[in-house]
């Protein structure tokens, strides 16, 4: 068999991926945000000190994670319990879905 002659899956061919088209961009970004973080930190922190809320919310979603949200809240919450009829069927819809 001949080889194809008509271009395709070259080495080198096709558009460079937007990641390394902007390395050098990213990198100088990269490098501004590192600079000020400090200051942004401080910044957060005085204003979650002087009362605002989203500040506060913000840095301890970012220390400790977002909480889960709820459905409703659990004092409205008027759903059964998990019984044992459910756990057979989802165990049986679980026997299904394997084929």
């Amino acid at each position: 068999m001949g080889t194809n002659t008509h271009g395709g899956a070259r080495p080198g061919a096709g558009r460079p991926p937007k990641a390394l088209r902007y390395a050098d961009t990213a990198a100088l970004v990269e490098e501004k945000i590192a600079a000020a973080l400090p200051d942004i930190t401080d910044t957060l922190i005085a204003a979650a000190k002087s009362g605002d809320i989203g500040s506060a919310r913000y840095l301890c979603d970012r220390i400790l994670g977002r909480v889960a949200a709820l459905e409703a809240p659990p004092s409205d919450d008027q759903r059964l319990p998990y019984t044992e009829a459910d756990a057979a069927s989802a165990e049986r819809l679980h026997e299904m879905s394997r084929f």
